[in-house]
């Protein structure tokens, strides 16, 4: 199945393959039976990422089965002025379902719920004319991609919808790609949220 798959993308012209037919090469591969799936159940990963609704820092990732995990994103940041601590944190947590194992790609789909909040001095370093500082939420439905490098070591990204819900003070969350530009005190809606290098993760498993 995976040779019908890719002889098709190889004999496509040249000028229709590009983004569409390396997409297609990668699913063919992904999707494609294999008797050597790696085993996830009880595997507890942790690296670094950045979630569809911009929680970016530390990334913890638990399978409670072979194709269910649960996962969340923990960043904290603090800034020392005139002897006080303005901080603020981004938060991001919910579960991956695997659509799709193989030996060395999985592709899954999953939900989370994002939460960003700055204290008022922290954010009047972003944007000094601000008055107040919200709570940032944002809902997430992510399409991952996640790859193997090695047995414990893996990198991926991910794009999917991104439900950005914007405090009348502003944003709290450094979102990337469509949806992540709404205006304070809106609901900004993106379809194919994210990007390459905006949602990229890496993490080791043990």
């Amino acid at each position: 199945m995976v040779l019908e798959r890719t002889s098709l993308i190889a004999s496509a012209s040249p000028g229709r393959v590009g983004l569409a037919g390396l997409v297609g090469f990668l699913l063919a591969t992904v999707l494609a039976p294999t008797a050597h799936a790696r085993e996830m159940d009880g595997r507890f990963g942790i690296g670094i990422e950045q979630s569809l609704g911009g929680a970016s820092g530390l990334a913890f990732r638990y399978f409670t089965g072979e194709s269910l995990a649960i996962q969340a994103t923990l960043g904290v940041d603090m800034t020392l002025v005139s002897g006080d601590i303005s901080a603020g944190v981004a938060a991001s947590a919910g579960f991956a379902f695997q659509l799709a194992r193989g030996e060395h790609a999985h592709l899954s789909v999953g939900a989370r719920l994002t939460v960003g909040y700055r204290s008022l001095d922290a954010f009047q370093i972003i944007d000094p004319t601000a008055t107040e500082s919200d709570v940032h939420l944002a809902i997430e439905l992510p399409i991952g991609f996640e790859v193997w490098l090695a047995d414990n070591f893996s990198v991926g990204a991910a794009t999917g919808i991104l439900i950005n819900i914007v405090p009348e003070g502003g944003s709290q969350l450094d979102s990337t790609g469509v949806g992540s530009d709404a205006p304070p005190g809106s609901v900004g809606i993106g379809i194919g949220a994210g990007s390459v290098t905006g949602t990229l993760f890496i993490l080791y498993y043990f």
